[in-house]
């Protein structure tokens, strides 16, 4: 359809989107005709996302002549921004239209839907992997809805920036900064890999720091489940391809991607911490093929020749996170967790605000209100990550590695406060072998006293004096009456 040529047709289809509701059009059009008329398109538009009616997202396709397809699911999430696409399909910022809510759209492409069933299949792997996480690391998926052809899942929403981006934009990070972002990611990974599950294509560009200073895991569409490696689909899927990101992926992985396990992800993440650290990939010259056959062949140059400041512990660690052969890798997520929580030592505050920039009005009216500022924690360990691994479902495997209690059905309550300054007041936990943020064992918590029974009063004190007077009353009548 073509652009609109007058500001009455531009009106025409935003009424057709439905994207403002009537009343509050009409309203917005009175004070315009109040102040001296209604603009040309172009400054209508403006005025429009200035005013919080519409975003710039919306504005680009009304000024294209485009009024469909901002609703989706039986008009339950609108459609206010596009976030990212890929291969099979796009990202959008959406708004639930009934609870007010902001969530991320992973939306198939329709031609994938229909004509490649690898992709739709993919497609919900990656659905019932993350439906079935929920950890504070990781990206919660709510739903996979269909709306006609339309195939799409509702995520959580992560409003911050990849690690990709903020090493791009600040350059290495802090050695304290990398070792804190990368036990977030540890703690996740343990809680996936409890699961049955690898993510097989951990990198930077897929772990979101949030403003709070919380690393986020998403992208789990190269997933690997135990439960589809019994059923053969996770071969069938792959057919051989070399799934991954050849900056990150592991040896092994490259050679063929349906039998890794989590020490494929080890490797992942331990090139993403030397990525971190060092400002650069492993093997930063090179195209694809080439790097991928140095994967198998060549070591990378050491972490603390690039960066002196790295101590050689911290280095040995990640070396060993990055051996060609699994065996020699740490085995678990929660040992990487452990091996790197020395150098973890130090507060990490959140990124820096200027880093995020405010959002667009109509997605801040959207969001409400925000969280308090984060501020800078105290302790040995961040606030932060406590909380999460305090809330988190892998926590009993990281205990155990400290030597810690391994049942099962040890109960882990954690309620993280909020004071008026704005500090998060760190949970306390019921369990044995729980530690508090200094790595001391805390006392046990004594169990609550029950309540103690009230004492009547007012009107329920007179009528028990009056019934303990009927009762005796009574009781003299029987007796008089026994002795005659």
């Amino acid at each position: 359809m073509p652009a609109p040529a007058s500001a009455s047709e531009l009106l025409d289809r935003l009424r057709k989107s439905r994207l403002v509701p009537v009343d509050r059009l009409e309203g917005f059009l009175a004070a315009l005709h109040t102040a001296g008329g209604i603009p040309e398109p172009a400054t209508l538009l403006d005025r429009l996302v200035a005013a919080g009616m519409i975003t710039r997202f919306h504005a680009d396709k009304l000024a294209a002549g485009k009024y469909k397809g901002f609703q989706l699911g039986d008009d339950r999430y609108l459609i206010l921004d596009q976030l990212g696409s890929g291969g099979m399909g796009q990202v959008f910022l959406a708004e639930h239209a009934q609870m007010r809510r902001l969530v991320a759209l992973k939306v198939l492409d329709p031609r994938a839907f229909e004509n490649d069933p690898v992709a739709r299949e993919r497609f919900l792997r990656e659905a019932r992997a993350a439906g079935t996480l929920d950890h504070p690391n990781i990206v919660r998926v709510y739903d996979l809805c269909q709306d006609g052809k339309i195939l799409f899942l509702v995520m959580e929403y992560v409003e911050g920036l990849s690690l990709q981006a903020l090493v791009s934009h600040n350059g290495p990070l802090d050695v304290a900064a990398a070792c804190h972002y990368a036990r977030q990611v540890a703690f996740g990974l343990a809680h996936a890999h409890e699961m049955g599950f690898v993510h097989r294509d951990i990198k930077p560009a897929n772990l979101i720091l949030e403003r709070t200073g919380l690393v986020k895991v998403l992208d789990l569409g190269l997933v690997w489940s135990e439960a589809d490696a019994a059923t053969n689909l996770t071969k069938q899927l792959d057919n051989k391809s070399i799934l991954g990101t050849a900056d990150y992926v592991a040896p092994e992985q490259a050679v063929d991607s349906s039998t890794v396990d989590a020490r494929a992800d080890i490797y992942s993440l331990g090139a993403t911490l030397y990525f971190l650290l060092a400002g650069r990939p492993l093997f930063p010259e090179g195209r694809t093929a080439q790097k991928l056959v140095w994967q198998q062949i060549k070591d990378p140059v050491p972490v603390d020749r690039l960066r002196p400041e790295v101590p050689p512990e911290l280095a040995a660690v990640v070396h060993r996170m990055l051996k060609k052969h699994p065996s020699d890798r740490y085995t678990t997520a929660a040992e990487v967790f452990e091996a790197l929580a020395p150098f973890d030592s130090a507060d990490v505050p959140p990124p820096d605000p200027a880093l995020l920039p405010e959002p667009p009005l109509r997605v801040a009216l959207a969001r409400g209100p925000g969280p308090s500022p984060p501020t800078r924690s105290s302790g040995s360990t961040s606030k932060i990550l406590v909380a999460a691994m305090r809330t988190g479902g892998s926590s009993a495997k990281i205990k155990n590695e400290r030597g810690g209690s391994t049942d099962s059905d040890s109960a882990q309550i954690a309620v993280v406060a909020v004071t008026p300054s704005g500090d998060r007041k760190l949970p306390t936990q019921t369990g044995a072998g729980s530690s508090d943020d200094t790595g001391r064992t805390p006392d046990r918590p004594r169990a609550p006293r029950a309540p103690e029974r009230p004492v009547p009063s007012g009107p329920t004190t007179l009528l028990i004096s009056l019934s303990v007077a009927l009762v005796l009353a009574l009781m003299g009548i029987v007796i008089l009456l026994l002795r005659k």
